[in-house]
């Protein structure tokens, strides 16, 4: 989906609350979401969606897939622009009624796993042309809507998209728990010329995602082989449960006039100029109702 339920990461734990199960029988009330999303009427968008028939994709190899948060693009130069990204499936993008969705779920409730492995497998290997859509981050409040706001989508007719690039998904994986159950995806990881913005769920994003894997997978998630770089590396995490890189180094912090690490290549990050207060507010243009 292009947008999401809520529009600021401080609600998000009671979101979640409201998804799962009641505490008192242990079984998802519909009325409990209802109840929350009644006081978020930002959620329309979202919901729309869901109840459209695009909210159930036939498999993975016919669903888009969207960054939903807003992101930074920096040139070489340090200009700036907000992007938003975008997947297009080059087979199309096909759909499942609600009746079809409980026979064919009902049926296999792997069915978009085993479709997409048996296309991988067949040669038939899954493409997705990559777009992005990018605004002029001094033009950010030229619109009558927040662009930062991640229950909106930006209109295509004035903020069209760009082709950049494309995936094609060509090779199976090996095992499933090592390389897929361990991934680690974390929206505070990026590479130089993409940085992020004042997307206000985006903030929580990248604070709380790698607090939850060190959760999940432990403090030294990033040793493993499917989230480590493929290239030779260096920092200065040392120790902790489960460390399996052997090192035999007496200094690990920066700078030291006994270790000749390299600096990194510095890469331009866009300067802002603040003034005011620094308080929490609400999205002033909220603009719910319009699509």
């Amino acid at each position: 989906m292009p947008v999401f339920f809520i529009r600021d990461g401080m609600k998000f734990p009671d979101m979640v609350h409201a998804f799962k199960p009641s505490p008192k029988t242990n079984m998802q009330e519909n009325w409990r979401i209802v109840d929350f999303f009644s006081h978020h009427p930002e959620s329309l968008h979202m919901f729309t969606f869901l109840f459209d028939d695009v909210g159930i994709p036939l498999n993975y190899r016919h669903m888009d897939g969207f960054g939903v948060n807003t992101y930074t693009l920096i040139s070489r130069d340090g200009k700036a622009h907000l992007v938003k990204f975008h997947w297009k499936p080059t087979c199309g993008v096909k759909c499942l009624l609600d009746d079809e969705a409980v026979t064919v779920g009902g049926t296999c409730h792997t069915h978009a796993t085993k479709d997409l492995t048996d296309a991988i497998a067949a040669g038939n290997y899954p493409e997705w042309k990559l777009f992005i859509q990018t605004i002029d981050a001094d033009h950010e409040d030229k619109f009558d809507f927040d662009p930062l706001d991640v229950t909106k989508t930006w209109p295509e007719d004035i903020i069209p998209l760009q082709p950049v690039g494309r995936m094609v998904l060509n090779k199976n994986i090996d095992n499933f728990f090592a390389e897929n159950e361990q991934l680690a995806f974390c929206p505070a990881v990026t590479v130089p010329g993409i940085h992020y913005s004042d997307d206000k769920l985006l903030q929580t994003r990248i604070f709380s995602y790698a607090d939850t894997q060190r959760h999940r997978l432990g403090p030294n998630y990033l040793m493993l082989p499917v989230n480590a770089p493929k290239c030779a590396h260096h920092n200065n995490h040392h120790d902790g449960l489960m460390n399996f890189m052997h090192r035999d180094e007496e200094v690990n912090y920066f700078p030291s006039r006994f270790d000749p690490t390299r600096h990194a290549e510095q890469y331009p990050i866009p300067p802002r100029v603040l003034s005011g207060c620094r308080e929490k507010c609400i999205i002033e243009k909220e603009n719910n109702f319009k699509r």
